[in-house]
């Protein structure tokens, strides 16, 4: 009875380097995957931030509606508490009651847009929206927005935005996989062996007479047009991807200038708002003034309210912009956010 066994395997000798070319290539396609990810998490970033920044927004939209109508019920007795003594017209309290109540109509609204953020921001942290609910309700000061950011020298910028990371990964990929093409044209080894026994007696199988073993070297050619093809796919990757990258370079120049033009004037709209704001509380004070001492008429202490809530909201508005702005400004250096693990903001 005749027995055998045996154990075979080959080996592609890397000669001319085709198959480091190839680890290499796909090595830095798992590399650029990597730096697409990291590009998916700065954008959900700033997303997340910007809810949480419109959210905080709203909120003090919320507080200055409240505030406002507070002050337009006082007025509003002024004016009933005037009309029963004789010294002011129906007029003047109808005028009063429409500016109040114009107020607390808008509340609803808001208070929508509030609930609409903190789902937003549930639906964006993959949370429940009863679970955000609670610890985000109530209303908080809008986060510091007047921050120096450090974008640095171009250079920088290249190494921190990881869309570009990964455009530069993908041309060191492609042109990788250039240098495997062309490793091609040149002859490829191989070294295949075998090791086993064999035998007709079972009983003398393991023996070392029944040893056999094979070692051989094999080696093919030139291809032709098969490897020229090839070759020519491969470099018109390479050139594509080399487009993609400076593509991805000039974008990022311009968004970075358009985030820092965007956040530098919405600084100076905020500071420009807050003297507005200011103005208008002493204009509706000193209206109010002259009204109860009959030398006005009732119409500018309207006009003062209105532009008073305007302006607040205006400024509430500028300041809720500015942070957006700003994480704008983050997002397109590639990130940068520091959490203070002191602050719940």
């Amino acid at each position: 009875r005749y027995a055998s066994g045996e154990l075979s395997t080959s080996w592609e000798l890397d000669v001319f380097g085709s198959i480091r070319s190839r680890v290499k290539s796909s090595k830095e396609q798992f590399r650029a995957t990597q730096e697409e990810y990291n590009a998916v998490l700065v954008s959900l970033t700033a997303e997340v931030a910007t809810a949480y920044a419109e959210l905080r927004t709203l909120q003090q939209e919320l507080l200055v509606a409240q505030k406002n109508m507070a002050s337009q019920q006082a007025i509003l007795h002024i004016t009933e508490v005037r009309y029963n003594t004789g010294l002011a017209s129906q007029l003047d309290v109808s005028q009063a009651k429409s500016v109040y109540y114009s107020t607390k109509a808008s509340i609803p609204s808001i208070e929508a847009g509030i609930r609409q953020q903190i789902n937003a921001l549930a639906v964006l942290s993959g949370l429940y929206p009863s679970d955000l609910y609670t610890a985000l309700k109530d209303p908080r000061p809008i986060p510091d927005y007047m921050k120096i950011v450090s974008i640095g020298i171009p250079v920088n910028l290249l190494r921190q935005r990881p869309d570009i990371r990964s455009a530069e990964r993908s041309v060191a990929a492609a042109a990788a996989s250039v240098g495997a093409a062309k490793s091609d044209y040149f002859p490829k080894f191989y070294l295949k062996g075998s090791i086993g026994f064999a035998a007709r007696d079972m009983d003398k199988f393991f023996d070392h007479n029944s040893l056999t073993y094979q070692i051989a070297l094999s080696w093919t050619l030139f291809q032709g047009r098969q490897l020229t093809q090839a070759t020519k796919e491969a470099k018109a990757v390479l050139d594509e991807n080399i487009r993609q990258y400076n593509q991805t370079v000039l974008g990022a120049v311009q968004e970075v200038d358009n985030a820092m033009s965007l956040y530098t004037n919405a600084v100076k709209q905020v500071v420009a708002l807050r003297e507005l704001v200011v103005q208008g509380e002493v204009t509706l004070k000193l209206s109010l003034d002259l009204y109860k001492r009959g030398l006005a008429t009732f119409q500018n202490v309207l006009d003062a309210q209105r532009s008073l809530l305007s302006y607040q909201n205006s400024l509430v508005s500028a300041q809720g912009g500015t942070l957006s702005s700003l994480i704008e400004l983050y997002r397109a250096v590639g990130g940068g956010w520091q959490i203070d693990q002191n602050k719940n903001e």
